[in-house]
């Protein structure tokens, strides 16, 4: 049996569950260099997420976001979960690989990816060996981090923060600290953000922004000085949001869209887009 795509037949039952949540991690190495000019004065990133529906809606984000990249220029993807809906893939050869990510996106970027909720209805292990065969997929491991440019990044999985948070409590290494995954902190989103522990884990990390998917529409809170960006709107039917007012909402569109990002050494600035490449909303915050 190959560890890699299958759980060990030894687990025990809690073992399995904790499986089932990706709290395993493979026992693998990664040979692929991860950082991406760390030594760069400047980053441009692109934020997808709740994309792998594989309908028009996720092509015609695709497009609008390539049009929006050869404009404004672009380093990298960041997937911020639910790459495939409604189940995650079987393994390396599910054919979603080819209807939902090959075939759908133009970028010639490294997309950095995260497990989402839906994901784990596949095979999880499958997302992160596919990295091996890949030119695009960066997945190297449930929770890793890696620098672009100002940027140090840090992916997690938020669906079992007792492992993942803890990865994050490293000391800084670049002017800005930005963290993925797919459940928020705080949102008006359908589906609620993290645990008041969780949201303590993550705000010991200090990151400068937070961003996920998972609530499948564009929005912008600021808790705790972090600022939270959900870009779920990469191809998924938009969720409805609670429009009752939090102290921490800024900005909030119940459409399809993505968002771009840049980062100097000095300077962060974030460019909300709808679906038909429209800008919505921006906000930029100084290196204090």
């Amino acid at each position: 049996m190959n560890t890699l795509y299958e759980p060990h037949p030894l687990l025990s039952r809690a073992q399995l569950l904790l499986d089932k949540k990706a709290c395993f991690f493979p026992e693998r190495t990664y040979e692929k260099p991860l950082d991406l000019n760390p030594e760069a004065e400047e980053v441009r990133v692109l934020l997808l997420g709740d994309t792998g529906s594989g309908n028009e809606d996720q092509h015609r984000v695709s497009r609008r976001s390539w049009q929006t990249c050869c404009e404004l220029g672009a380093d990298l993807v960041l997937l911020l979960g639910d790459n495939f809906i409604m189940d995650g893939v079987d393994s390396v050869e599910d054919e979603q690989w080819r209807t939902k990510f090959e075939e759908v996106y133009e970028h010639q970027l490294p997309f950095y990816a995260v497990l989402g909720n839906h994901d784990l209805r596949g095979n999880w292990r499958a997302q992160i060996a596919y990295s091996d065969l890949s030119e695009r997929w960066v997945m190297p491991d449930v929770n890793y981090s890696f620098q672009a440019g100002p940027l140090e990044i840090f992916g997690i999985n938020t669906t079992c923060t007792v492992c993942s948070l803890w990865t994050l409590q490293k000391p800084r290494v670049q002017p800005w600290r930005l963290v993925f995954g797919h459940r928020p902190l705080v949102t008006r989103g359908r589906h609620r953000g993290m645990t008041w522990l969780e949201r303590m884990l993550v705000r010991w990390a200090r990151p400068d922004v937070f961003c996920s998917g998972h609530n499948h529409l564009l929005e912008h809170t600021r808790w705790q000085g972090i600022d939270q960006i959900t870009s779920g709107g990469g191809g998924n039917p938009i969720h409805s949001a609670d429009y009752e007012t939090i102290p921490e909402g800024e900005f909030l569109a119940e459409t399809m869209g993505y968002v771009w990002l840049h980062a100097s050494r000095e300077e962060l600035e974030a460019r909300f887009f709808n679906d038909e490449g429209e800008e919505l909303y921006r906000f930029r915050r100084q290196q204090s």
